[in-house]
C-alpha cells in the first residue's frame, strides 16, 4: 500500500530555444506528492547544476572568536544558565560540549547546545567523535526535562548548520525542542501512521522501510537499527536525505549503539555533502520522550545552498507561498551515490 502513497506526473514544458536557432526544445519534469509528509515538489533535472563553492573564509571574517558568545571569553558571562530546579550547575556538560537554555526560546523548553569551544569545524571534519558529545548532551538534558516536567511527550534535536541554513553563528551548535505537543511537521506524520494503522493494521514505518528496500531505488543502507534513504518528495531544492530507526518508538529507547551508527551514518553524509561542494544544512531528529508506536525515531537532513553570484535564496515563491518545493536533484541519483559511499566504508 506504501505506493499508493507516492504520486508522481511527469510532465514536458516546450519552448522555442534562443541558443539553438530557436529550434523547439523540451524540457522535462516531474511533480511529486508524498501522502506521508504531505510533501508536494517538483523535480526538475534540466536545472541541475554542480554548486559552486562558497568561499567559507569570507564567513569567518565575519564571525570571529572575539565576538562569539560560545567561545571562551564571552561564553560564561554571556550565555544563559538554568533554573536551580533543571540544573543546579547552570548548564547540562558532558565533555567539552555544554547546553543552556535558548536567550530567544521557540518553545517552552528551547535549548542550546555547543560541542566544544572550537569556534569553526568544517563539513568534512564533523567525525562521530567531533559531535558525539553534543548529541549526548541533549540525551542528558531530555531525561533530566522529563523528570522534572513529566506531561511533556515530543522532543527533537536541530541543527542549522553554517548561514546558508539560517544559522546565526558559524560556532557549531544544535538546538533541542521538548513540548506537550508535536510540532506541525510530527503532528501529520503521527496522524498518517495511526490512519494507516486502523486502515491497515500494520505499522506505516515498518512498511515504509520494507518497500524502499525492496523498490531499491532511493535506499541507501542499514546501519545497525537505522535505515537511510532518499526522500521521494524532498523538502529542499538540494534534495533530503531521511532515516529511520527500525522499531525505536521513544527516545529514551535508543542505546548506546544507536547513537554511534547515527553519527557515523552523519558523518559520511557530511562528507558527501562537502565533496558535492556544499557548505550547510538542516538537520531534524524527532521523537517521543513516551513510547509511540505512530513515531518511530526518525529524522531528515537538507542540504542548504545560496544561489551564486548573488548569493540568492535557495527558497522562492514556491516553497513560501504555494508550499512546493522545487528541487533539481533526482532523489533516486541522491541514493545512488549514497549507498555506494555506504558500502564502500562499512567497518
Amino acid at each position: 500500500m506504501i505506493d499508493s502513497f507516492y504520486k508522481k506526473e511527469h510532465l514536458t514544458g516546450k519552448y522555442l530555444d534562443p541558443f539553438n536557432g530557436f529550434k523547439e526544445k523540451e524540457m522535462p519534469f516531474e511533480i511529486r506528492h508524498d501522502d506521508i509528509t504531505g510533501v508536494t515538489c517538483r523535480i526538475l533535472p534540466g536545472r541541475y547544476r554542480i554548486p559552486v563553492k562558497p568561499d567559507i573564509q569570507a564567513y569567518l571574517e565575519k564571525s570571529t572568536t572575539s565576538n562569539c558568545p560560545f567561545c571562551p571569553g564571552l561564553f560564561e558571562k554571556g550565555t544563559p544558565r538554568f533554573t536551580p530546579n533543571i540544573s543546579p550547575a547552570g548548564k547540562f556538560q558532558r565533555g567539552k560540549a555544554f547546553l543552556f537554555p535558548n536567550a530567544f526560546p521557540h518553545d517552552r523548553f528551547n535549548c542550546v547546545a555547543i560541542f566544544s569551544d572550537e569556534h569553526f569545524i568544517g563539513l568534512n571534519e564533523l567525525t562521530p567523535e567531533a559531535m558525539q558529545d553534543g548529541f549526548g548532551v541533549c540525551c542528558d538534558y531530555f531525561k533530566r526535562i522529563k523528570e522534572v516536567h513529566p506531561a511533556v511527550r515530543f522532543c527533537s534535536i536541530n541543527w542549522n548548520y553554517m548561514p546558508p541554513a539560517g544559522g546565526a553563528l558559524i560556532h557549531p551548535h544544535i538546538q533541542t525542542i521538548v513540548g506537550e505537543n508535536p510540532t506541525s511537521y510530527v503532528a501529520r506524520i503521527t496522524a498518517k501512521a495511526r490512519s494507516y494503522q486502523e486502515a491497515v493494521g500494520s505499522n506505516l514505518w515498518r512498511d515504509l522501510i520494507a518497500y524502499e528496500k525492496e523498490t531499491d531505488e532511493r535506499f541507501i543502507a542499514s546501519t545497525g537499527a537505522i535505515a537511510w534513504m532518499a526522500s521521494f518528495a524532498p523538502q529542499g531544492l538540494a534534495g533530503e536525505i531521511r532515516f529511520i530507526f527500525h522499531g525505536k518508538r521513544s527516545f529514551f529507547d535508543l542505546t548506546d549503539n544507536d547513537m554511534i551508527d547515527l553519527l557515523a551514518g552523519l558523518s559520511r553524509i557530511f562528507g558527501y555533502l562537502d565533496g558535492k561542494n556544499f557548505i550547510s544544512f538542516n538537520l531534524g531528529l524527532f521523537a517521543g520522550l513516551a513510547e509511540n508506536d505512530d513515531l518511530w525515531v526518525q529524522g531528515r537532513v537538507l542540504p542548504r545552498i545560496s544561489l551564486l553570484p548573488l548569493g540568492t535564496s535557495d527558497v522562492n515563491y514556491f516553497e513560501k507561498l504555494h508550499d512546493e518545493i522545487i528541487c533539481p536533484y533526482v532523489p533516486e541519483v541522491i541514493g545512488g551515490e549514497l549507498k555506494d559511499l555506504f558500502q564502500t566504508r562499512k567497518e
